[in-house]
């Protein structure tokens, strides 16, 4: 059965039977996936910004990982403030940022819905995903 990258992770899916010429049902198959999303990070205290500052990471299957960082009580020490706001890096299998956009690798400001759009693209086609970002970056510098 093929995914789009828009399914969700808890799926509902119809799927038609024939159990002879004269009689078909339906039955509906409920589909778990695997795939990760914002609400399975676990948050702790940030180590270097302890009482002002919290992370999470995560391993994918395929070897990508995100890491998670914001700002608590005050903390300016990153582009994002929990409860709303997160700033992301992904890294590839080899533990190298990606690129996430053409003049840093972190993305700060991000929502838990922009959080999990990320991790479900790394997760569908991280390496795909990782060169199209790689040369979105080369391209940029090789306009400056």
């Amino acid at each position: 059965m093929s995914l789009s990258r828009k399914q969700h992770s808890r799926r509902t899916y119809q799927v038609k039977h024939s159990l002879n010429t004269q009689h078909s049902h339906t039955t509906i198959i409920q589909y778990i996936s695997t795939m990760k999303t914002f609400n399975d990070l676990k948050f702790g205290p940030h180590p270097s910004a302890k009482d002002l500052g919290i992370v999470a990471s995560l391993a994918f299957d395929n070897g990508y990982a995100i890491s998670i960082v914001a700002n608590v009580e005050g903390g300016t020490c990153f582009y994002g403030d929990h409860p709303n706001t997160y700033e992301v890096a992904i890294f590839n299998p080899n533990g190298r940022f990606v690129p996430l956009q053409p003049h840093d690798d972190v993305l700060g400001w991000q929502d838990k819905m922009q959080v999990s759009k990320l991790m479900d693209q790394f997760q569908q086609d991280g390496f795909q995903h990782e060169k199209l970002l790689q040369k979105t970056k080369q391209d940029k510098q090789n306009n400056d």
